[in-house]
């Protein structure tokens, strides 16, 4: 898969989310996954699944397997998911699992190949990472995505994750519902336009969208988070 986003790939998922680089890396060939070592891009790619739960791997993922625009989009992402980290004062091992979340959960949208965070997620899970396969296969509303597709129930194959994993799948909701497809803060209205806009047939992650606002919306806590990081402050 190639690589099309122009620059260095760093070696910080969190500097990168900053909007900030960290000197010394290889960038990617067209056609390579961004590594330090010699490896093919098949290897570098497995050797980066294995240390998918480490923030800058995931950051490398992204960056290997997006085209320019989504990885504009999901570094937006991560850009939010820092900001909730801070604002909910995350643990270092709840951080890392939300960025790395954040940088990872578009990666499986791939055409013909079944919902995007179920991809993601059984990769997480063939890499030993079980915990945050299962924050990225019940991130945004992915049951109602399921029956909506008239596939099983996500909880068939991934169970539920325990209360302080099941807090950071919020937090990713979040963080997706505010960011804008080109990568900037907005507000969930806003985002939902841009995925309405977006080419090819959208109406089902269209409705998802909408039943996961409501839900959100319905949650004061969840309402209070959103609108904090929504839009910068004056």
């Amino acid at each position: 898969m190639e690589a099309r986003h122009p620059g260095a790939l760093s070696a910080r998922a969190e500097a990168r989310a900053r909007g900030g680089t960290s000197p010394g890396v290889l960038a990617a060939a067209p056609g390579e996954a961004p590594s330090r070592t010699t490896l093919g891009p098949v290897e570098a790619l497995t050797a980066l699944w294995r240390r998918a739960g480490e923030p800058a791997a995931a950051h490398d993922l992204a960056a290997a397997m997006l085209t320019e625009e989504r990885y504009a989009r999901c570094r937006g992402v991560a850009q939010q998911a820092a900001r909730l980290a801070r604002a909910r004062a995350l643990d270092r091992v709840g951080r890392r699992r939300l960025l790395a979340a954040a940088w990872l959960h578009d990666v499986g949208d791939r055409p013909g190949a079944g919902l995007p965070a179920l991809v993601v997620a059984r990769a997480l899970r063939r890499a030993g990472h079980e915990a945050l396969a299962r924050i990225v296969a019940h991130a945004g509303n992915a049951d109602l995505a399921a029956a909506l597709s008239d596939l099983p129930p996500v909880v068939r194959e991934f169970p539920l994750p325990g209360p302080a994993d099941a807090a950071l799948i919020t937090l990713l909701d979040i963080a997706q519902l505010t960011t804008r497809s080109d990568g900037a803060r907005a507000t969930p209205i806003a985002a939902l336009r841009d995925l309405a806009a977006a080419p090819g047939p959208r109406g089902l992650e269209v409705r998802v969208m909408v039943a996961l606002i409501a839900r959100l919306a319905d949650d004061p806590s969840a309402r209070d988070l959103l609108e904090r990081v929504a839009v910068p402050t004056p």
